[in-house]
């Protein structure tokens, strides 16, 4: 009986160290959206999450710590939805369209996730975080080239096209909309604009 309580114990004080690791994090990504990554400290951190800075450090070693776990965090999402695409076993353009529809859908629940998006410049400016930060763009460009590859050797996209400057549009023009959307206090649809611009920019280069 001794054993079983102990072990219940146990489980029950590692739910709650994750149960709080993962409040961090999220309070991390609301500061950030707040206050701006060079304005974001350990302070604020804390105020968000309603605890004191020591609480913090006995689960980070520092803010660099808490940012990887962010990163690791919202690096998720990217799993989630390759995975999915490649479950439903899309067409390559489909895939495309279903990979920027998610994650404007995702961004339109979540506005303070954004506030990641827009501190890839500060962030690729910290040597621990900068590898993470390359990690997450490269897994988004080279899914998006892979299927843009692919629709070009099935005679769906035009072959002649330059598919790295076609998969830098389709990179960059939602990342664009999405910092007008943070300027324009998010009174508009990110999702609707981005799907809108998608499948026009897609149209012109479809044989």
């Amino acid at each position: 009986m001794g054993v079983s309580i102990h072990s219940e114990w146990r489980r029950a004080m590692a739910t709650r160290l994750l149960d709080r690791r993962e409040g961090i994090i999220i309070s991390t990504i609301e500061a950030i959206n707040e206050v701006g990554l060079q304005n974001l400290s350990t302070k604020i951190i804390a105020r968000n999450e309603g605890v004191s800075e020591g609480t913090i450090f006995r689960h980070f070693k520092n803010k660099t710590g808490i940012m990887l776990a962010v990163l690791d965090h919202f690096s998720q999402f990217d799993d989630g939805i390759i995975g999915s695409s490649i479950n439903m076993k899309l067409s390559p353009v489909d895939t495309i369209k279903y990979f920027v529809r998610a994650y404007a859908e995702y961004y339109e629940n979540y506005p303070a996730i954004t506030g990641i998006v827009q501190s890839y410049d500060s962030l690729m400016c910290d040597t621990e975080l900068s590898e993470k930060v390359r990690s997450i763009l490269n897994k988004r460009s080279d899914f998006i080239l892979k299927n843009i590859k692919q629709a070009q050797e099935s005679g769906v996209i035009k072959r002649n096209i330059n598919s790295e400057l076609l998969e830098n549009l389709i990179i960059g023009g939602p990342r664009e909309v999405c910092l007008k959307w943070r300027a324009a206090n998010y009174n508009f649809s990110i999702k609707e604009t981005t799907v809108e611009m998608i499948n026009m920019l897609l149209e012109e280069f479809l044989e």
